[in-house]
């Protein structure tokens, strides 16, 4: 199971994808229902792993459309919302 939070800051997340190849595909993950537009939103995507290892990247749409980029990392820390890979390896 891959967990994780997302929020916009300017409205209702109303969508999240996943890929695990690296941006080659995306697939929907799981929304859990919350009734406040404006706090973080839960999601989840469940699959069984094969051995190997996998590009992991997520990316939330919200309510006005907008859907989070691919960007290159700001190292200011400020004012950045692109999408952060994270690499991973499933063994046996």
């Amino acid at each position: 199971m891959i967990r994780g939070l997302a929020w916009s800051g300017e409205g209702a997340i109303t969508r999240t994808e996943i890929s695990l190849d690296g941006d080659q595909s995306w697939q929907d993950a799981h929304l859990e229902y919350s009734p406040d537009r404006w706090l973080w939103k839960r999601w989840s995507y469940r699959r069984d792993a094969e051995p190997g290892k996998y590009a992991i990247m997520v990316r939330a749409h919200d309510e006005a459309g907008r859907v989070q980029p691919a960007v290159d990392w700001n190292y200011q820390l400020k004012h950045f919302n692109g999408i952060i890979p994270t690499d991973i390896e499933v063994t046996d």
